[in-house]
């Protein structure tokens, strides 16, 4: 069988990549993906063989809508010929207009309800909806899609990205001082059309204080960048290997969900600024205890404290809950 991932967000690489090595064994695989951030390196560097199709259009609904456009075109062209025979996307709006417009059958995963023009775009096309079991049915449904169609699993999405995970002694490369906390910030996801926070006043820029701790900065954008300054700041200047600095850092604090929830899998910390409804995910997350959330700077500051001096353990909590990729993989046999 000839499957095709389409890879439309950087973060989407850790969680596809353990798949991709799955489905090698049985299956073609064809991966696509679109030029964002650091989007082509990381793909290198995890060894998938890739196509790039189409890029991010930034904050602009004008570019947004131009670029999506264009990049539905550019992926019906690749497949005019030869299309797969199943599609396995996670919030792609346009593997999902692709794949039905090709009668391709498709898995779309989902772990935010609240992209409110993506859904609407994406999940009434998708053959089958992958979705964590805390998102209630009902969030699902009223985008279109019917009850047969969801397949829910009980965990987060970021458990695949830990999969197999070998970590790597990244301190070193960024010059980082083993007798100083280090902390991993990033800031809210003011790109994406589900939030509208303004890149120059983010949270983040504020946290960073405490001398005694050293604060490793994913900016959202380049004009980003010049907001993060300090001698107790570090600003990786290329691609690098978050999952291993996450698990070796003693808090994550971000914005967005992905890193946050990545750090809980790797068994560190996390602390979620996100300034927008808050998704069921992060809330399930937040009631067990293995996620704090606040937009208030000295609520953040005593919280960075309390964890610095708690004996934080995920794992008891993280065995209990169902990998993605198992989930992915089971529903791609039945096809």
């Amino acid at each position: 069988m000839k499957v095709w991932i389409d890879i439309s967000n950087v973060p989407h690489i850790h969680f596809f990549k353990g798949i991709i090595s799955e489905l090698k064994k049985e299956n073609d695989v064809i991966v696509t993906a679109r030029r964002l951030d650091s989007m082509k390196e990381l793909l290198t560097q995890e060894g998938i063989e890739h196509t790039m199709v189409g890029e991010h259009g930034g904050s602009s609904d004008v570019r947004k809508l131009m670029r999506s456009s264009q990049r539905v075109l550019g992926l019906a062209r690749l497949f005019k010929s030869d299309a797969p025979d199943l599609a396995l996307f996670k919030h792609s709006v346009e593997a999902a207009r692709v794949s039905f417009g090709l009668k391709i059958p498709s898995l779309c995963v989902l772990d935010n309800e609240t992209a409110e023009a993506q859904n609407r775009l994406m999940l009434p096309l998708a053959t089958k909806v992958i979705a964590p079991s805390c998102i209630p049915l009902r969030e699902i449904r009223r985008y279109g899609v019917e009850k047969e169609r969801v397949v829910f699993f009980d965990g987060f999405c970021e458990l695949a990205h830990v999969m197999n995970l070998s970590q790597k002694d990244v301190s070193r490369t960024l010059g980082l001082s083993r007798k100083k906390k280090t902390v991993v910030l990033r800031p809210e996801p003011f790109m994406a059309d589900y939030c509208r926070a303004d890149p120059q006043k983010t949270i983040t820029k504020y946290l960073m204080d405490n001398r005694d701790v050293q604060y490793v900065v994913f900016p959202r954008s380049e004009e980003q960048r010049s907001l993060f300054v300090g001698d107790n700041i570090f600003l990786p200047s290329h691609a690098l290997d978050s999952l291993s600095l996450m698990g070796q850092s003693d808090l994550v604090i971000s914005g967005g969900g992905t890193m946050n929830r990545e750090a809980i899998a790797l068994n560190t910390p996390a602390i979620s600024t996100y300034p927008e409804k808050l998704l069921s995910v992060t809330r399930h997350l937040i009631s067990l205890g293995l996620k704090k959330h606040s937009l208030n700077i000295k609520t953040i500051g005593k919280m960075q404290e309390q964890l610095f001096n708690t004996d934080y353990d995920s794992r008891p909590l993280l065995k209990k809950m169902d990998n993605p990729i198992s989930i992915l993989l089971e529903e791609v046999r039945r096809f």
